[in-house]
């Protein structure tokens, strides 16, 4: 299906009522294809170059723009690196200054249009591509291009959220791959020096700025539950990492009013009690599953009398020392008890 060319009743330059209809029902019927000339000049500006070639009350004003669309209908399919959008527009801005040179100099313009658009190739070729979009993420301003096709410029069409991990998966809905969820894991203990470090996968300005927020205790990506923190570091320290410490992190880079991306961080604090216990508990287990603190051959949850451990051959081996020490230091702890409880009663017993 072919698009459609505005009717030019409003900017013709004045001719008789008869000419001006089969003119606009001519316009209506050419096929108008997107392309760089087409971006970068008005239906007014492309009528006056064919008015400027065979006058104004000429009746072949629609052959000639046929045949303007047709010279440029190799530029259709450019795309240009976004940041070379001011030097393409200025180029197809002097094509039509150049083809009404030609139209005034009596040129016929079957010759104009090709030569000038052959022309303008090697100042098109110098325009430099964008690089490669970069995923998973970010606003990736440099890696922008510029669609003749469509004339409009087009994103990478990533999201901002960058993820824990580049390791990526297939994604159905998507033509870059899927990634793991965008909330990154650190691990602490109290007391440790903790440190979060803003990267992002591509290249960014030298303008960009870096903020950082928290959400405490949370994990989160709602930035309405973040509090500011400091701004301009890439990095957040903190030194020495407190149980205060645990929640979600977030560094924001921006560059102008633009959001160039977000980093999540989710900071996990083992408290140095916690730690402690765990440590023991773990020195206890260690002790009751091993093959030293049961009887030889003796079934799971047995534990070995004294006489026996002395028994053994390899009876002061550590593991067993260990359980002696703590079986006398229970003994000593009960008796202690029970020596107390019989000294009280005795107190209080009527003379």
């Amino acid at each position: 299906m072919s698009l459609q060319v505005p009717c030019p009743l409003r900017w013709a330059m004045p001719v008789t009522s008869r000419l001006l209809l089969p003119l606009c029902l001519s316009l209506l019927l050419v096929p108008w294809a997107p392309g760089c000339l087409f971006c970068f000049s008005t239906p007014q500006q492309r009528l006056r170059v064919c008015q400027v070639f065979l006058g104004h009350a000429s009746s072949r004003h629609t052959a000639c723009l046929g045949t303007l669309q047709a010279a440029f209908q190799p530029h259709t399919q450019l795309v240009v690196g976004a940041v070379e959008l001011e030097k393409l527009k200025d180029t197809f801005s002097n094509v039509i200054f150049s083809l009404e040179e030609k139209g005034v100099a009596k040129v016929p313009y079957q010759v104009a249009f090709p030569e000038v658009a052959a022309r303008i190739q090697p100042e098109l070729a110098q325009l430099k591509p964008a690089p490669a979009c970069i995923p998973p993420c970010g606003y990736q301003k440099d890696a922008q291009v510029y669609r003749c096709s469509s004339c409009s410029t087009v994103e990478c069409q990533l999201p901002l959220d960058c993820p824990e991990h580049l390791h990526h998966y297939p994604c159905l809905d998507s033509p870059h791959p899927c990634f793991a969820l965008p909330v990154e894991d650190v691990w602490k203990a109290e007391g440790n020096r903790t440190a979060l470090r803003c990267r992002v996968p591509f290249q960014t300005s030298p303008e960009v700025r870096i903020g950082w927020r928290f959400a405490k205790d949370l994990r989160t990506r709602d930035l309405s539950l973040f509090r500011d923190l400091r701004q301009g570091a890439s990095s957040l320290i903190l030194h020495p990492t407190r149980v205060s410490h645990r929640g979600t992190y977030v560094c924001q880079l921006t560059e102008e009013d633009d959001v160039v991306a977000r980093k999540y961080f989710y900071l996990n604090v083992t408290s140095s009690s916690q730690g402690a216990e765990t440590d023991l508990q773990n020195m206890f287990l260690a002790i009751l599953r091993s093959p030293g603190g049961r009887g030889a051959g003796g079934p799971e949850g047995h534990f070995p009398r004294l006489p026996e451990l002395l028994a053994e051959p390899d009876s002061l081996h550590k593991r067993n020392v260990v359980l002696l020490m703590v079986g006398l230091a229970l003994s000593a702890m009960l008796g202690t008890l029970l020596l107390g409880g019989v000294f009280r009663r005795a107190m209080a017993w009527p003379r």
